[in-house]
């Protein structure tokens, strides 16, 4: 195994772990694999390790060749320390991940002192910009070696070896090709005080005499792609809809499983229509109705031809959506797709563009003190400056989610993020992806952003939007809100406090210049603003002990109110309170006034040319005097405003918000009053079965609207229940009870269940009561996003905790998600601040304004479990209230089966039937499907059911009868 096997750095011991499950405490280690290079000579160390508990089994699959009886036969962990802490001696070791190795090395073999030195960390400094940095990924991308995700130790370390190799390998040959330019060794050393000692650093120095043909293995592709090969088809475009009839088309390249329906056509014409007459449109399109290939396929062809008459305010197309996770969905997969399948990749132009705090800041990060404290920041700076080094880079929703948490970039995030106000990306001279982005606009076909952007759209000059479709719509309903909201922030208001003195430059320091700038015209009194300040800062405080002193907050969670319909008890409270909020706004103006006073009197209008100190200041000035407005008409009631007080359930802070009413004429002011057409889109526009109530929400009232029938039958391949059992979601019994019913449903169905809650705490509650009920089983719980892949591994028991980001986006087809969860009804209290303004100001009920949202949600939630034709499984409310009314209008709404109120073990004890049913009916489906073609049916049928994520498995046949296999349901059948 390790014939011809070379390594770049010497006196290192490259290890690896395969461990039971993720926590040190409760699973243990079942191997270790290592390779030592000592004076050049490598040596390697393996060992099985029996295991004292249960071992899951997805681990013998995932470790490839791990037999149970040959682990069931190892040593004990005891029997191998002495010979492993020999073998290893005081070398440092070498992990990827190192701080998963720590954990489980000081726990399980605490005589284990070598210093661990991680290669992931490595990699995400020499090539910041990767999206992933598992060993599979980094494998396969950075070497030419092909090999499959299966893992054992000592494979694994030899594969670390590799990676480590090619990544420095790479690092110097680019190093070699910047003539000039410094090494990151010497950057480091000259410019990172505190990374001098950085475990790395020493082997970023090139070996002397090192001889890169040593390592064939190297691939020096820096963002290497499989590329599919597709054929040239000749296409007319100006079929627009009529193309989806074309199957060559869409099955070129072979990756695309593409079925022609009549719908998906009559969806297109209508966005076509829509456009080409310059209108505004409501259309309805159930999931599975292919949505976002409908408008694609329209916006891509109208483009082109409409470049191509040389009709560029029609050539360009913007795409709005509710989440940065579809903005990169379409940017990374779905845009490039249909350009590559109509061929015109070389033709079109398309990109995303998000809000200016998206994006790093090269000024801002290289003036971040916050950085240069520690080693700590010091790695997060080299990093983040390595990213952005060549304009290339800078989207912080792009980083990978391992650095992003292993740098600590929230910590440092408003610190070195670009600067709404300040930045000026026509001055802007720094290689800043920003910039670069918005350069790019004007020669874009598509442009895809989301609907914050929209609602204060600030590149119209660059480019403006002339036909815009707005996919995942349905948030409009309550975003609206905060799109055009105010907000006053005790945290930011004493951030920007701060700058008088502490900014970079400061406030002072600029005046300072500005005034030498022009011969010294006024006296900058520092004294006389840190008064001022400190006059501000001191009547913060007054609210915080004030809010503290009528002990607002009960419980655990941020005390909300609308300020002018509190509560009865807290109304003379808020009397109280106006005073003190008037007493802050009052003694702002002054501080705005002096600083303003000081700028106009240094400087006459005709002197300014651009002063960098002179723009500076005069948005700082802008942002004190809108705080000044704000809290201004915050303390003004009003019918067309919620006035919303929120305090830190720590008292460490507090905000105030002037909600807007009316949103649907800031709608037509703000984000389409220059728009030619806009198509809204979602697969949950109706309310009631209308669209009345979003259209009217909107100002949209006399826009067309159009439905796409439901694509799968609902009523036939779901079951809907409400649990009476559990108990209400305030009652003690609550989370036991529902922890209960989780660990029982993950048991009969082996898991693939998606558990949704309206509020974090609960969720964190519902999760430690299932950690204990889990452990030494089989079942695991999660509750980060990124594990929802993890639902698609039949061999692992599989429960997803979700809060509200769960509700939508979560895509998981097949068998991989069988039975969705929700804690309770997403109802607003009747003290939610929008509602009570609407219900009393607009004389609305609380219904009216409760309904439509709760119905919305719903609908996304129940959603998630149908994704596909094969597709199958239970929704299951677990605390649905008292409201039967309520329950009946949802069972209309979600165009399923009835909703069945029962108990716990009622639906734990027809589970096993159902499943049963939808299982055989699924695979009498396929078997159907495929018998006329008896060739290869084991091939044939375990295809089909790859197809459609299926955990269908033909085994064979035998004495006349197929066995198939679906997890641990094994059915025989007829040959």
């Amino acid at each position: 195994m390790i014939e011809n096997l070379n390594s770049v750095l010497d006196n290192v011991i490259y290890l690896d772990i395969e461990t039971t499950g993720l926590n040190e405490e409760s699973c243990e280690i079942i191997e270790i694999g290592a390779v030592k290079i000592k004076d050049s000579v490598i040596t390697t160390y393996q060992t099985l390790i029996k295991p004292n508990g249960v071992v899951p089994v997805s681990i013998y699959k995932l470790c490839a060749g791990l037999n149970e009886d040959e682990l069931m036969n190892a040593r004990a962990l005891d029997d191998i320390k002495n010979e492993l802490v020999d073998f290893l001696e005081n070398l440092p070791l070498i992990c990827h991940n190192g701080g998963f190795e720590n954990k489980f090395l000081s726990y399980h073999i605490p005589e284990i002192k070598n210093k661990i030195i991680d290669s992931m960390e490595l990699a995400s400094i020499l090539e910041p910009w990767r999206k992933e940095y598992n060993l599979d990924s980094l494998l396969r991308e950075v070497t030419s070696i092909d090999k499959n995700e299966l893992h054992r130790g000592l494979e694994d370390s030899i594969d670390t070896l590799k990676v480590v190799n090619s990544l420095l390998c790479r690092e110097w040959t680019r190093e070699e090709s910047r003539k000039g330019k410094k090494s990151l060794y010497s950057i480091i050393n000259k410019s990172y005080e505190f990374l001098k000692s950085w475990d790395w650093k020493e082997y970023l120095l090139k070996p002397i005499l090192f001889t890169i043909e040593e390592y064939p293995y190297v691939s020096y592709e820096e963002n290497k792609k499989e590329e599919i090969k597709f054929k040239k088809i000749l296409v007319d475009y100006e079929k627009y809809e009529e193309l989806l009839l074309n199957e060559e088309i869409w099955n070129n390249g072979g990756d695309f499983g593409y079925q022609y329906r009549e719908d998906q056509k009559n969806f297109s014409k209508n966005i076509r229509e829509n456009i080409e007459e310059n209108t505004r449109m409501f259309i309805e399109a159930p999931t599975g109705s292919g949505k976002t290939f409908a408008y694609l396929l329209i916006a891509v062809t109208k483009a082109y031809l409409n470049q191509k008459n040389k009709k560029q305010d029609d050539a360009s197309y913007f795409i709005s959506t509710n989440t940065k996770e579809l903005q990169n969905q379409l940017i990374d997969k779905d845009i490039p797709m249909i350009l590559k399948k109509l061929g015109l990749e070389d033709k079109l132009n398309y990109g995303a563009m998000k809000g200016k705090r998206n994006y790093i800041c090269i000024d801002r990060l290289n003036k971040c003190d916050a950085l240069i404290e520690s080693k700590e920041g010091n790695l997060s700076q080299l990093f983040l400056r390595r990213l952005c080094e060549d304009g290339k880079y800078g989207d912080i929703e792009n980083i990978s989610y391992w650095a992003y948490n292993h740098f600590e970039i929230d910590k440092y995030l408003n610190e070195i993020n670009c600067d709404n106000e300040a930045c000026n990306l026509d001055r802007c001279i720094k290689p800043c992806y920003l910039r670069k982005r918005y350069n790019e606009l004007p020669k874009e076909n598509i442009t895809v952003i989301n609907h914050s952007l929209l609602a204060c759209y600030p590149y119209c000059e660059k480019k403006k939007i002339n036909h815009l479709i707005i996919d995942e719509a349905h948030n409009l309903m309550e975003k609206c809100y905060d799109f055009f909201c105010e907000e006053f922030s005790s945290y930011e208001f004493i951030e920007l406090l701060n700058q008088i003195e502490k900014g970079h430059p400061s406030i002072y320091s600029q005046l300072r210049s500005l005034n030498a700038a022009f011969g010294y015209r006024e006296t900058i009194e520092l004294d006389k603003l840190k008064h001022l300040v400190e006059d501000i800062n001191t009547n913060i405080a007054i609210l915080l002990n004030e809010f503290r002193r009528m002990g607002l907050i009960e419980g655990t969670y941020n005390f909300t109110t609308e300020f002018f319909l509190p509560k009865e008890e807290l109304q003379e409270s808020m009397k109280v309170l106006s005073s003190q909020i008037s007493n802050l706004k009052e003694c702002i103006y002054p501080l705005y006034k002096m600083i303003n006073d000081y700028v106009k009197n240094i400087t006459l209008e005709d002197e300014i040319t651009g002063d960098r100190d002179y723009k500076n200041l005069s948005d700082y000035i802008k942002k004190v005097k809108d705080v000044f407005d704000i809290l201004d008409k915050f303390l003004e009631k009003s019918t067309f405003y919620a006035k919303v007080l929120e305090i830190d359930v720590e008292y460490k802070g507090f905000m105030l918000r002037n909600i807007p009413l009316n949103v649907g004429e800031l709608v037509n002011e703000h984000m389409l009053k220059e728009v030619k057409s806009t198509t809204f889109l979602s697969a949950t526009l109706r309310i009631e079965n209308s669209f009345d109530k979003i259209k009217k929400h909107l100002a949209q009232e006399n826009s067309k609207e159009f439905i796409i029938p439901p694509t799968f039958n609902l009523k036939q391949r779901t079951k809907i229940f409400g649990l009476n059992d559990i108990g209400a979601y305030d009652s003690p019994y609550y989370i036991k009870n529902m922890a209960d019913f989780i660990f029982n449903t993950a048991k009969k169905l082996n898991g693939h269940i998606l558990v949704l809650f309206n509020n974090n705490k609960r969720k964190q509650e519902v999760f430690e009561e299932l950690d204990l009920l889990t452990r030494g089983s089989k079942i695991e719980v999660h509750t980060n996003r990124k594990a929802i892949p993890i639902l698609n591994d039949k061999n692992r028991i599989v429960i997803i905790l979700g809060g509200k980001g769960f509700f939508e986006g979560i895509d998981v087809a097949g068998e991989g998600l069988t039975c969705v969860m929700l804690d309770k009804l997403p109802n607003h209290s009747i003290e939610y601040p929008i509602l009570k303004a609407v219900t009393n100001y607009q004389n609305k009920r609380y219904q009216d304004v409760n309904y439509p949202q709760l119905c919305i949600k719903l609908k996304q939630i129940y959603g998630r479990l149908i994704r596909s034709t094969l597709d199958y499984g239970y929704f299951i409310i677990l605390d649905p209230g008292k409201n039967y009314n309520t329950i009946r209008n949802i069972e209309r709404d979600l165009g399923g089966p009835e909703i069945q109120i029962t108990g716990c073990n009622m639906v734990l004890d027809v589970m096993d039937d159902d499943y049963n049913f939808w299982k055989k009916y699924n695979l009498n489906l396929i078997i159907k499907d495929i018998k006329k073609n008896k060739q290869d049916i084991k091939n044939d049928f375990n295809n089909e059911a790859k197809k459609h994520k299926l955990f269908w498995e033909l085994l064979g046949c035998k004495d006349g009868q197929y066995y198939f296999r679906n997890i641990n349901y094994v059915l025989k059948a007829k040959q």
